[in-house]
């Protein structure tokens, strides 16, 4: 920690509270709340922490996310998140890749010369007699073309059914927790829609007799957890729109100095890292390298439990490419998959200069999902999670 510290300290970037424009591309964010109280205390909590937070919204999801770097080189931003979770408590942290905060628009003046109007000479219009009266003289009235006239813009539409707002916070600190959650009408569906927590979601009320839905939280790192709650329930908290906040509290999968990888994936039944894995990669093989004091336990994850086709590593060096030349085709388990996945990791790190006695392996099959199977997002149950005992 103390050495986190001094290396945060030196980074030569300004302690601004708010950004209305934050020029950067990549961000390491440690917190996002949809309150701004909430992120402006959560700031200065962090800076107590000798850390130089800063917020700025999100636009698209209008939160205000709390970061402690912003850079464009995303090289630095991974290398910093992974000393964050393992050496902070704030092991939740993630990077996040675009622009935050609201653009401001810069209209741009226009110089134009005066011009001199010509002279004109004014022009002497003949005199002509108007023709003499009639009794009566009907008059027209101009026509109108319809297709002109600018047409009132209909009202948006109220979504159906009441807004729920659903929060998930740690149990440990009690923070409020960002993911896809599932919801479902009955305990143990086969169906369920996916809605993501801190946004207000409307939804109508559901056809099963206890009038209830069932949430459902898989978050990385969380172990998981269920909530039923009833759709007319007037006793439910409020928000500042009226709408209903469903809390649902989860609690760490594991104790220790435990972290998961949110950009690390495999393709399909294999053991292959996909390329965009080098990143937080490269922020682990740094950080093993500057405290080899650690040594780390690799636990290899599969979606589902069943035996598979797959490809293996075989005699490949490239750990981030496809390659059917060298890459071993073979029927395994999910448990077989799950620990060659955990062991590329370990290959890989071995090639960067780590020592193979510093890291341990193991792999857990299809038993320990964050998501359903079958679900969109099963894909992301196939994963590497890392234990580090700090000697």
């Amino acid at each position: 920690m103390k050495f986190l510290k001094v290396w945060l300290a030196a980074l030569s970037f300004a302690l601004i509270s708010f950004h209305t424009v934050a020029q950067k591309s990549n961000y390491v964010v440690i917190g996002a709340f949809r309150v701004l109280n909430n992120a402006v205390r959560f700031t200065a909590a962090a800076n107590k922490n000798n850390f130089t937070a800063q917020f700025a919204i999100q636009p698209e999801r209008k939160l205000y996310y709390v970061y402690i770097l912003g850079t464009d080189d995303r090289k630095k931003a991974f290398n910093l998140l992974i000393k964050i979770k393992v050496e902070t408590e704030y092991r939740d942290a993630w990077v996040y890749i675009g622009k935050l905060g609201e653009e401001e628009i810069v209209k741009k003046e226009v110089k134009t010369e005066p011009v001199t109007p010509p002279v004109v000479e004014p022009v002497k219009e003949p005199v002509v007699e108007p023709p003499p009266l009639k009794d009566s003289v009907k008059v027209e009235p101009p026509k109108v073309d319809s297709t002109l006239l600018k047409k009132p813009k209909p009202e948006a539409k109220k979504p159906k059914g009441r807004p729920f707002y659903f929060k998930v916070v740690n149990k440990q600190d009690g923070k409020e927790l960002f993911g896809n959650l599932q919801l479902q009408e009955a305990v143990g569906a086969s169906q369920y829609q996916a809605i993501k927590s801190g946004e207000i979601v409307y939804l109508e009320a559901p056809v099963n007799k206890k009038g209830a839905y069932s949430l459902l939280a898989q978050l990385p790192g969380y172990q998981q957890s269920k909530l039923v709650f009833v759709y007319d329930n007037s006793a439910v908290e409020k928000g500042s729109q009226s709408e209903n906040i469903i809390t649902l509290v989860v609690d760490k999968a594991k104790r220790g100095d435990y972290i998961d990888f949110n950009n690390v994936h495999f393709f399909k039944n294999s053991s292959v890292l996909k390329p965009e894995s080098q990143d937080e990669l490269g922020g682990l093989v740094n950080l093993l390298k500057e405290n080899t004091r650690y040594k780390i336990k690799i636990y290899g994850h599969c979606n589902g439990k069943q035996v598979r086709e797959s490809y293996t590593i075989g005699t490949s060096t490239n750990f981030f490419a496809m390659d059917p030349k060298t890459n071993k085709k073979e029927t395994i388990s999910s448990k077989e998959l799950s620990l060659a996945r955990a062991e590329t990791l370990k290959a890989y790190l071995v090639q960067q200069g780590i020592e193979a006695g510093r890291i341990g392996t193991k792999g857990e099959g299809g038993k320990i999902p964050l998501y359903p199977e079958g679900g969109a997002l099963g894909e992301y149950n196939d994963r590497v999670e890392v234990e580090f005992v700090k000697n």
